[in-house]
């Protein structure tokens, strides 16, 4: 018997559509919007047809805003996102999200807090009442707390020594403000009570500091879920600029290998400095491009043949300061020559036209493949609207990379190189210089 396919004219078969096959979607044209609503809330709003929704509220909330005798509460704050509030319970919130195929997670840095919301477009306005009722309603009852503590101290334990190394990094170069760490320290587990919580919660927890995006839906929808907010207007948010200082901080670990963080003064976000700064870290080097391949970044020449390690260039800006720097992975037994070799490429005011090329690129790559993560994409649009007050889009925070030039980078590292280096160190530091002898 012959194939029907054979039997069925090929012209025909491709220009006809079966009952069972979906219409294909229009391809919806991505619309950035943005607004700052009468009470201060910023709210930003990517419609481009996606048919799972994100919504992301973020706050000024950060460990940089911690008062000094409740160092940690911003950490205690992100892992009680969840529990109980004042009109359900965890255990009611957690099944009736799972129930709709809905997501929140809490996060944060030294600046913000954010809560983030996945849910479908069908879905999506029963899951923004529970993502309310998680932000506007929060009890903190002690008995629940207390019941937390053993995901806290999970958080403290499973840090890699090289975050611990970025953390002791800030801790050396701001002292207070952005120096506070995003983790609480074992010793305080098990201090904030509930009554601090609330208390800061309704100091930040504000709409002064707040932003709303949303990724998958329209301003219209971020409007409405900006002001169905339940959020205290008595407090603001306070802090201190953060000056850089610089020095350096050591733990102690063991291990085989030496963990070190080392910075100067970056720039602060929204800045021209900031993309300059950005553009250098990348050029520096991040390991190899492929797997099992040769490392030939401008970080692996410096360091030299010292044995197997790790390193990479970072850039971090805030809203009043920066740090760009490098972190390193080496053994324990050639850190001194390493790090050395690493401050002097930190230190240098040039980086190769080259580097400086490869560096612009795989900017543009990172940013163009966030902007492809709704989620990340979605954070990120309500960091933008607190940092500076508006929102580009990926596509044009590409055009401003491809617009600064390399005199731009040589500026800015040669204004940092006059700073004083600060360092951070874990692991096994029995041959790591000390800061005065790099």
């Amino acid at each position: 018997m012959a194939s029907k396919a054979i039997g069925n004219p090929l012209i025909r078969h491709i220009a006809t559509r079966g009952y069972a096959q979906a219409a294909p979607a229009a391809r919806k044209e991505p619309r950035l919007q943005s607004a700052v609503l009468p009470n201060k809330t910023f709210v930003a709003a990517l419609d481009n047809g996606s048919p799972v929704t994100r919504v992301t509220i973020a706050f000024r909330a950060g460990s940089r805003y911690e008062p000094q005798t409740e160092l940690g509460i911003s950490h205690v704050l992100r892992s009680a996102a969840g529990l109980t509030t004042k009109n359900a319970s965890g255990f009611i919130i957690s099944r009736k999200l799972t129930q709709i195929g809905a997501s929140v997670s809490a996060s944060g840095d030294r600046e913000f807090i954010y809560y983030t919301l996945e849910a479908t477009q069908d879905n999506l306005q029963t899951a923004l009442e529970y993502l309310n009722n998680i932000i506007s309603n929060q009890e903190f009852r002690p008995w629940e707390l207390a019941d937390n503590l053993p995901r806290l101290k999970y958080d403290i334990v499973a840090l890699s020594p090289q975050v611990r190394a970025v953390d002791l990094l800030h801790k050396a170069a701001y002292r207070r403000g952005l120096g506070n760490s995003l983790f609480i320290s074992p010793k305080r587990i098990g201090k904030v009570s509930s009554e601090s919580l609330q208390h800061y919660t309704s100091n930040f927890l504000t709409p002064g500091n707040c932003a709303v995006a949303i990724v998958g839906d329209n301003q219209d929808r971020a409007n409405l879920i900006a002001q169905t907010l339940q959020l205290s207007s008595s407090g603001q948010a306070q802090s201190e600029p953060s000056t850089y200082y610089g020095g350096e901080l050591r733990k102690e670990m063991g291990g085989e290998l030496a963990h070190v963080a080392l910075a100067v003064q970056g720039a602060p976000a929204g800045s021209p400095q900031a993309l300059a700064f950005a553009i250098a870290a990348k050029a520096l080097g991040n390991g190899p491009v492929t797997k099992w391949g040769a490392d030939n970044s401008p970080i692996s020449k410096a360091v030299g043949n010292v044995g197997p390690f790790a390193a990479a260039g970072f850039n971090v800006s805030y809203s009043d300061n920066g740090l760009y720097g490098i972190v390193l992975s080496v053994p324990k037994d050639e850190a001194a020559a390493a790090v050395k070799n690493a401050a002097k490429l930190l230190k240098s005011p040039s980086l190769s036209a080259d580097a400086i090329k490869a560096g612009k690129n795989q900017l543009k790559l990172q940013v163009l493949s966030e902007a492809d993560e709704a989620t990340s994409l979605a954070e990120n649009m309500a960091a933008q609207g607190l940092y500076t007050g508006s929102v580009r889009s990926a596509a044009d925070i590409a055009k401003a990379i491809d617009q600064i030039s390399s005199s731009d980078i040589t500026q800015a590292l040669s204004n940092s190189a006059r700073n004083k280096i600060s360092m951070g160190a874990a692991g096994n530091l029995a041959f790591v210089p000390y800061i005065d002898e790099l």
